[in-house]
């Protein structure tokens, strides 16, 4: 497919998904503007712990923000149905679902209320608001207003300025939210579907990882980026991919390169890169790219110019989120339609 031929993109993502991109700073906006009116009860600012429950799109935007910012209180991350052993009344629970019907959502939520848990739920509707009001919890309601898609992955902005709204009470937060969207804005002129190829590297890269396994190597502030890109390969561009973190993977990971051969050889290896990454990591990168090199494998970056680690994480998320769009494309398959995971969802409620 030719990635500048506007009428056959608009055929393909019939549900708005390039808006909902190009929406990434309105929705940072809109969503930290609405927090201005959400008041943790002071109960809740006592809490020892922290423990954010969220599956998929909607456990994104917290995991970016736990590598980014420096937390006063053990932080935790919950992918499952249950809530860890160490939750008690003294432990802040939030509870985030796009859709507010996830599953083992509705689990946690109800286990953390039998616990007595100081509980906030991050929802833009369903049956976890409806429980969070009969239950008279904090409740921040998500606005997808510039998120035509209706796609959580595609509206980690919003989840930003929401988890933002919550966590900021538990962590220092030097950054300007209202810059970090001109920030983005401008970025965005730079990889929309009208900047020709020749112009868009978000488009370049996406011709050149057409049709490979793509192995997503990312570090520091940006390792919870790799988890959130290949998230997207994945569901969007229905193309296989894994995150891994440097420096972990630099201890058994490139062993597993060489074989099967066929594998290795159609495997590309994406590197997120940041200006701002330590001495020691930088350097490791570079080995590693030479291990690479002599196993044959390509290798191919996906640049980060900012100049500190939040600006950094939200060049690497817009790059990246364009890039899965543009793979999608290239795939020719609708980047908002999930058949597989929706067969799931429906063989699990007979």
């Amino acid at each position: 497919m030719n990635l500048d031929n506007l009428k056959a993109i608009r055929s393909r993502d019939k549900n708005q998904v390039a808006e909902s991109i190009a929406n990434l700073p309105k929705q940072l906006a809109l969503s930290w503007q609405a927090g201005g009116k959400f008041k943790l009860p002071a109960s809740h600012l006592k809490a020892k712990a922290i423990v954010f429950c969220g599956m998929g799109g909607s456990n994104l935007a917290s995991e970016m923000l736990r590598a980014i910012f420096p937390f006063q209180l053990p932080f935790t991350l919950v992918r499952n149905y249950n809530l860890p052993a160490f939750v008690d009344k003294d432990t802040l629970v939030i509870i985030d679902s796009y859709s507010g019907n996830t599953e083992e959502m509705i689990f946690c939520l109800k286990t953390a209320v039998k616990i007595k848990s100081k509980i906030v739920v991050i929802s833009s509707g369903g049956e976890l608001s409806a429980l969070a009001k009969r239950n008279r919890l904090p409740l921040f309601n998500l606005n997808p207003e510039f998120n035509p898609s209706r796609q959580p992955r595609y509206d980690i902005g919003s989840q930003l300025g929401a988890s933002l709204t919550v966590l900021k009470n538990f962590t220092t937060i030097e950054a300007d939210i209202d810059s970090a969207a001109v920030f983005l804005a401008k970025l965005g002129q730079t990889l929309m579907p009208v900047i020709p190829a020749r112009n868009n590297p978000a488009k370049t890269l996406a011709r050149q990882l057409s049709g490979k396994q793509i192995l997503i190597f990312g570090a520091e502030h940006l390792a919870p980026n790799a988890h959130i890109l290949a998230n997207q390969f994945n569901e969007s561009a229905k193309q296989l991919a894994h995150p891994y973190a440097i420096p972990e993977l630099n201890h058994h990971f490139l062993e597993a390169l060489a074989l099967p051969k066929p594998v290795a050889k159609n495997t590309t290896v994406l590197f997120l890169s940041s200006a701002t990454y330590s001495l020691r990591i930088s350097k490791r990168i570079i080995v590693t790219k030479k291990v690479l090199d002599k196993l044959g494998i390509k290798h191919l970056t996906l640049e980060s110019t900012a100049n500190d680690k939040w600006l950094s994480a939200l060049e690497t998320l817009a790059r990246g989120s364009w890039l899965s769009f543009y793979l999608a494309m290239l795939n020719d398959v609708n980047p908002a339609q999930i058949p597989w995971v929706d067969f799931f969802k429906k063989e699990l409620e007979r």
